[in-house]
């Protein structure tokens, strides 16, 4: 008897370090590398990967204009919220197929986000301010963003995480706060006694620096040092880093690297080269490169044609046809074209 309960604790034991240790390994660093040598003339097949795709076509008319210059986008169930350039917010009903509302800012906003029946806007100005709107578009609350330049965020349930732009030494590059944004942690922090560091202008971007993953995780794309984190609720923990196989940093001709995808083990990076030409880069969830290749002809249809959303398990590609590229029919209106992608 005393045998068989020395059995039980020892595998008891095990068991525990083994999970502990599984738990260790899964925040390990995974390398991943995009070829840039010899990356191939084929454009890439969304078809070998995707079921084809559901489109929406949206007509936009002077009633509700939208530029085809839009800041960012999200997600709410049955509608896309669009921020443009010209500070205008518009709501689209995806089943109507037109937007049904619109709100005009008269300063600077940025970055959305969607949670719980609530969009959230981030306005840049001298000081940088989180509004709060329901879903027909009526303010609900607005609050300042002390001690911090931010670029993007992030709604999550107990509050935001925010990417820095003015980095110091107790004020890392990711900044997360409670809801009334008075009590916040950093991470990723400058080391040292730096001045503050200001990213180009170029680094501010959309929402598309966080993805929210399965169960609730968050991942945050560091799109300076090609680097992933992911935030768990409690630490950010460093998951992954992007690189090319060429040897000299200097001749790497990896720009404006984005995670556009990921699901099921799988992640879609979209990249551009130095010499003009988009690119696609598909690993599984083994970390194996399984596909790469231009997504469309650069020199016909010119750079940054598509955005991407992730939106659950489907990625959306966002694109505005312009008036003069319509035909006939109807000819003084722009379209908005949605594809949503599932994955085989």
């Amino acid at each position: 008897m005393k045998n068989k309960q020395l059995v039980l604790i020892i595998l008891v034991l095990v068991l525990t370090a083994s999970a502990l240790t599984g738990c260790r390994m899964d925040f390990s660093t995974i390398e991943y590398t995009i070829p840039v040598l010899d990356r191939g003339n084929e454009t890439f097949s969304y078809d070998d990967f995707f079921k084809k795709p559901k489109r929406v076509n949206v007509d936009v008319d002077d009633e509700f204009p939208i530029s085809a210059m839009y800041s960012d986008i999200v997600f709410a169930k049955r509608y896309a919220f669009i921020l443009d350039a010209n500070s205008r917010l518009s709501k689209i009903d995806l089943r109507k197929r037109k937007v049904v509302d619109q709100r005009q800012f008269k300063r600077s906003q940025v970055v959305l986000s969607y949670y719980d029946k609530h969009l959230y806007v981030l306005g840049l100005d001298e000081n940088c301010i989180v509004y709060e709107y329901d879903m027909n578009l009526k303010l609900t609350d607005s609050i300042n963003v002390k001690n911090m330049k931010a670029s993007s965020f992030f709604r999550m349930k107990n509050g935001y995480i925010f990417l820095n732009r003015r980095e110091t030494g107790n004020r890392g590059k990711y900044v997360v706060t409670n809801k009334r944004l008075n009590r916040g942690v950093s991470f990723v922090k400058v080391e040292g006694r730096l001045p503050y560091k200001r990213y180009d202008t170029r680094l501010i971007l959309s929402s598309e620096v966080f993805i929210r993953r399965p169960f609730g995780k968050v991942l945050c794309f560091d799109i300076e040092n090609n680097d992933g984190y992911r935030y768990d609720g409690e630490k950010l923990r460093k998951v992954f880093h992007v690189g090319s196989d060429i040897t000299d940093p200097g001749l790497t001709p990896l720009n404006n690297l984005r995670v556009i995808y990921v699901s099921n083990g799988n992640i879609l990076f979209n990249y551009y080269n130095d010499d003009g030409i988009d690119g696609m880069a598909l690993f599984d969830k083994n970390h194996n490169l399984v596909a790469q290749g231009p997504s469309y002809d650069t020199t016909q249809e010119g750079l940054f044609k598509y955005k991407y959303r992730q939106v659950g398990k489907k990625l959306v590609r966002i694109h505005f046809v312009m008036p003069e590229k319509r035909g006939a029919y109807p000819y003084k209106c722009t379209q908005v074209q949605f594809e949503f992608f599932t994955q085989k």
